[in-house]
């Protein structure tokens, strides 16, 4: 009989032949049951702790599938014979200690000013899951199959029609990619593209996000300085780059608008240097005044520009829909060697979504979101002018949700940083967004970028007077 007594408790919700099991096994990776020690039969095992013999030969099975013990006809259960001490190191470094310490983090932080969240009152949310029941039970045969790998073809054309109402993108079905995220399609593009080419010419400052997707495909990234008319293309020019990524109609972090002037001369950099352009068309609908900026897809003739979008922004990002319009040039090139890719979306969601924008609903929720987020934008703009008065810059413009504060004071960004986090409330300083630090120019200033899209816009007032009192009234 064992040399040890398993402790099994009938109170928790794990069966008894695991809890069985789990004991056996310790004792075999800590060399208290050696190699070829004789395990006790079912009958006798059964008879001593008072279980059934089908829970004694569960246990027994669980550790005969995964390799501790062997069975021998006629002899019985047999410990195999295992290095216990690299078992034992194994255990130890597989242990995990479920104090997370991001997850306190998590729990202290009062307010997040980070820019990827989207807020609740935007949404009606009754009509997505009805629309969800919907395809569940008109399309249950269809959800048994992947799918079309390029997306939906129902989706497909319904962004097809999308982009040219609302961004002057003039596209077919088949030129359009779905994806999950703008991270996949980008890299996609990045496995295309990098047979041919070896740098890229990126926004400074720009998304940390995006140019991770390039230095992960092994791209050197040159960055192209961002003026007051967007990209600077006469950088652009001087730089060896074939290939350039731009947010044209709300740079990211800037905020600026690429001037039709730089757009143009931009395309005709494309057209003389047998150039391609990424665009990223990044909070493109959340406009406040006038109508949105057509797509710098939409000006160009020479079929030089992959257009990316994504749903993410404009409505539920956790169904990672986002797709790319792709130029018939390039679009050969994706069918010769990646149409075998498996779709990474939803079917379930991608047709969901194609009715949802069908219907009319999506237009609906831009309009109601939009109308939101301009009354977060005013409430967010007068409370700064109220509690910090001339104490911050505003650098902000009539779109997007998020705006850039330059501070006043004597104390340096990572300070900053640091008792704002402290206090509960998460920011992000401009200079994370720089490609070379050495670019990053604040006038002996502090930057730094909120969000306000994330958090209830009874909030907004209570954070703000918070943020004046932790950087000024103690400085």
């Amino acid at each position: 009989m064992f040399s040890f007594t398993p402790l099994l408790d009938n109170t928790i919700n794990k069966p008894i032949y695991y809890q069985l099991y789990e004991c056996i096994k310790k004792e075999i990776i800590y060399g208290n049951i050696k190699g070829d020690e004789k395990l006790p039969s079912l009958r006798n095992l059964s008879k001593n702790l008072q279980l059934s013999k089908n829970t004694i030969e569960a246990a027994y099975d669980q550790l005969y599938a995964e390799g501790y013990i062997k069975r021998i006809p006629k002899v019985g259960y047999i410990v195999e014979n295992i290095d216990s001490d690299l078992l034992k190191a194994s255990h130890i470094s597989n242990s995990l200690n479920f104090k997370n310490e991001d997850t306190e983090n998590i729990k202290k932080l009062k307010y997040d000013l980070a820019p990827q969240y989207m807020d609740k009152d935007c949404y009606t949310i009754k009509t997505w899951k009805n629309i969800i029941n919907s395809v569940i039970n008109d399309e249950f045969e269809s959800l048994l199959s992947y799918g079309d790998s390029q997306g939906e073809y129902e989706l497909r054309f319904e962004i097809a029609k999308y982009v040219y109402e609302n961004r002057g993108v003039q596209c077919k079905p088949n030129q359009i990619v779905v994806g999950a995220g703008t991270q996949y399609c980008l890299n996609l593009i990045c496995q295309i593209l990098r047979g041919n080419f070896d740098s890229i010419g990126m926004e400074e400052p720009g998304s940390s996000y995006i140019r991770y997707v390039f230095e992960r495909n092994q791209f050197n990234i040159e960055p192209i300085d961002v003026n007051a008319n967007g990209l600077d293309v006469r950088k652009l020019e001087n730089s060896r780059c074939k290939i350039t990524f731009v947010t044209p109609s709300h740079q990211f972090p800037k905020g600026v608008i690429m001037s039709v002037k730089n757009r143009l001369q931009l395309l005709n950099w494309a057209q003389n240097n047998d150039g391609i352009i990424i665009e990223d068309d990044y909070d493109s609908e959340m406009r406040f005044s006038n109508k949105p900026i057509p797509a710098l897809k939409s000006l160009d003739n020479f079929d030089r520009v992959i257009y990316l979008g994504t749903f993410s922004k404009i409505f539920i990002p956790s169904i990672r829909i986002s797709f790319m319009v792709l130029p018939n040039w390039l679009l050969d090139l994706y069918l010769d060697k990646y149409k075998m890719n498996g779709q990474t979306t939803s079917k379930l969601e991608q047709i969901a979504l194609a009715r949802f924008m069908n219907k009319g609903y999506l237009q609906s929720h831009i309009r109601k979101a939009r109308r939101h987020y301009e009354k977060k934008y005013k409430v967010i703009t007068k409370a700064i002018h109220t509690f910090m008065g001339g104490k911050v810059n505003l650098i902000s413009s009539n779109t997007g949700m998020r705006a850039i504060l330059e501070l006043e004071t004597s104390r340096g960004e990572e300070e900053i940083v640091n008792i704002t986090k402290n206090a509960g409330i998460k920011i992000t300083p401009i200079s994370k967004y720089y490609i070379d630090k050495n670019n990053y120019d604040g006038n002996g200033k502090v930057r730094v970028l909120i969000s306000y899209k994330g958090i209830p816009i009874e909030d907004i007032e209570p954070v703000i007077k918070l943020l004046n009192d932790i950087w000024f009234n103690d400085n």
